[in-house]
């Protein structure tokens, strides 16, 4: 029986956000660093249902590599839990002969402007047929400590966002 992998945790804030700007100016303002804006290309695929929380498979395209991601988020009170495993995927066949297993879902199409602070990414995300999307991923080693910090992130960006977004991105353009 093969391995299973190491899965990381993650709390995230996900609110919808009508304006980039002044979040842009918050996170300068912290002290975070700012990549380059790219392009990802997510293909997720359909997994059979199993009892207990719901798993989800992508494959993400960004800059030419491929990264398998297997993942379950769940969602309470506007703050989003996600635990995750992913693989580099070199091999192009690999989308292939998953979609022909499992079938395609859907395909998200974004742009991601990615911020680092310590602990932290920030995405700042235009998702086609879905919007502006902030995003802020915080590593879940200590749930003490990461919550504190998400409740930072609260009250930093709150003023500059809208609703929760409690679905994920597969999920939002699936409706």
């Amino acid at each position: 029986m093969a391995a299973m992998p190491d899965f990381a945790n993650n709390r995230e804030l996900k609110h919808y956000c009508p304006d980039f700007r002044p979040v842009r100016r918050a996170l300068r303002a912290l002290g975070a660093r700012r990549e380059p804006p790219r392009t990802q290309v997510d293909t997720y695929y359909r997994l059979p249902a199993q009892p207990g929380p719901r798993w989800r498979l992508k494959l993400r395209l960004e800059r030419g590599r491929r990264t398998l991601v297997h993942y379950a988020d769940s969602y309470d009170a506007g703050i989003r839990s996600v635990r995750y495993a992913f693989a580099d995927v070199p091999d192009p066949a690999v989308g292939r002969m998953l979609a022909a297993a499992l079938g395609v879902s859907v395909v998200v199409r974004k742009r991601r402007e990615q911020w680092h602070a310590p602990q932290t990414l920030f995405n700042l995300d235009t998702i086609e047929g879905v919007g502006r999307v902030f995003e802020a991923e915080v590593a879940a080693d200590d749930p003490a400590e990461a919550d504190a910090l998400i409740a930072r992130y609260q009250a930093l960006f709150g003023p500059y966002l809208g609703p929760p977004v409690g679905a994920s991105n597969e999920d939002l353009l699936r409706s």
